[in-house]
């Protein structure tokens, strides 16, 4: 059965960001302090590599709370 993990972008008040990721047994792991979006997104093309090495689904969690701009 192929797994999933979901990530969540953080945006810090001190303008960095930071990448948790939820895999599918609960538990959590984060990136932090990124600088720029360019290095989340280079994050994120790796890990997103990485997770179908090992079969498994990255997805982006839903913002909930947000009004969409």
């Amino acid at each position: 059965m192929p797994r999933r993990a979901s990530y969540r972008i953080i945006e810090r008040p001190d303008g960095r960001f930071d990448i948790a990721v939820t895999l599918a047994g609960g538990g959590t792991q984060s990136r932090e302090g990124l600088a720029t979006r360019a290095e989340v997104s280079s994050a994120l093309a790796m890990l997103r590599d990485l997770m179908a090495a090992c079969g498994a689904d990255l997805v982006e969690e839903p913002t909930l709370g947000l009004a969409a701009e």
